[in-house]
């Protein structure tokens, strides 16, 4: 045991038991022969997620895309690119949708097809790939009222999720992602600062659009949250985030972490690292007025009703091509002091980014 590490308690060490027996038991009850038949039962039931018609593969050029786009113009452009056009994606869909589907909405394949909301349908989806790949006990999807994701702990705490895409924004939005062509030479970057700002803001609307709608899940006896529960919510940002770096970003938006900054010591020439610019407010722009937006909402007791919130600012196909597994790229931000704190080391995977009030550091580490 290194110097650093906190000794695990039982209840910890019980829910590593269990949660690895859970595993293991589903994998069993899914070989046994009376659920194998139940399963091909429903499977029949089941809508496949793309039509018989949108055969993969038969896209091959940027041309055959865009007649393919006019000939379906009531379906998503990315929809119609994965069933017809990226082969790898589809095949994860089709692969994960038999396992999913009865943690999402019931109208989940109608809203998914759309160009309005495929982007958050999307990111529905990968969120329970990867909740349910991890082991954890996801509540099936029975209820009208209430959050998108329930997560019951073995002490019986739910951890409820709201998971949100954001958009460019329409107030101070931030720029599209260029429509890119051969042959042409483009340019990023430029200052930080300036960079960040539109996407935190995003972040920060997202963040403050479902903590709004939690609350008044709280009351409302039919969505079953209740004020002992825990609240994460889930964003995605792969509309925002394009080629800044997501732990930058994401702590910019949440701990108000801004630059670092080298500080000059006293009797030393070199000068020292580890420090930050504090930036607890985001400016946003509106026309030639301004308003200070907080950037520090999991230090702030106002919020301290959200246990948690997750950003991950790729699509599920950024894991393979980089050589990772789905969920590492998820960054965990903990409220500083929570009414209702996730257990400890109950997410293990992705990065924990956690803030000391006392002394302003920051802390981000690998979950394991």
């Amino acid at each position: 045991m290194s110097k650093n590490q906190i000794p695990k308690t039982n209840e910890q060490k019980k829910e590593e038991i269990i949660t690895t027996n859970r595993c293991l038991i589903e994998l069993t009850e899914r070989k046994t022969p009376n659920n194998f038949k139940r399963n091909i039962i429903m499977i029949s039931k089941i809508s496949k997620i793309f039509p018989d018609n949108f055969i993969s593969g038969t896209v091959k050029n940027r041309e055959e895309l865009n007649d393919a786009f006019l000939k379906y113009p009531n379906f998503s452009k990315t929809y119609i690119q994965t069933a017809l056009y990226w082969e790898d994606n589809r095949k994860w869909y089709e692969d994960n949708w038999l396992k999913v589907y009865k943690y999402l909405d019931k109208n989940f394949l109608e809203k998914f097809q759309t160009e309005t909301e495929h982007r958050s349908r999307a990111w529905e989806f990968h969120l329970a790939v990867v909740l349910i790949d991890k082991c954890f006990n996801l509540e099936e999807k029975t209820w009208k009222t209430g959050p998108d994701f329930c997560i019951k702990t073995l002490t019986g705490k739910k951890i409820w999720i709201e998971a949100i895409a954001c958009d460019l924004g329409n107030v101070d939005p931030v720029e599209p992602y260029p429509d890119m062509k051969s042959g042409e030479i483009y340019s990023f970057g430029g200052n930080i600062e300036d960079i960040h700002r539109p996407r935190a803001l995003r972040i920060t609307s997202a963040i403050g659009t479902k903590f709004e709608i939690f609350k008044k899940y709280l009351k409302d006896f039919k969505s079953g949250v209740t004020k002992n529960d825990c609240l994460l919510i889930a964003i995605n940002g792969v509309a925002i985030q394009h080629f800044t770096d997501p732990r930058m970003l994401f702590k910019r938006s949440v701990f108000g972490q801004g630059p670092d900054v080298l500080v000059r010591v006293q009797g030393r020439e070199k000068l020292k690292g580890g420090f930050y610019k504090p930036t607890p407010t985001i400016v946003k722009k509106k026309g030639i007025s301004e308003e200070k937006i907080p950037a520090n909402f999991m230090e702030m007791n106002e919020f301290s009703k959200i246990s948690a919130v997750l950003y991950c600012g790729h699509t599920v196909s950024h894991s393979w091509m980089n050589g990772f597994n789905v969920g590492d790229d998820f960054l965990f931000a903990y409220h500083a002091n929570s009414d209702n704190p996730i257990p400890k080391n109950f997410f293990k995977f992705g990065r924990g980014i956690r803030k000391n009030i006392k002394s302003g550091s920051i802390s981000d580490r690998e979950q394991k």
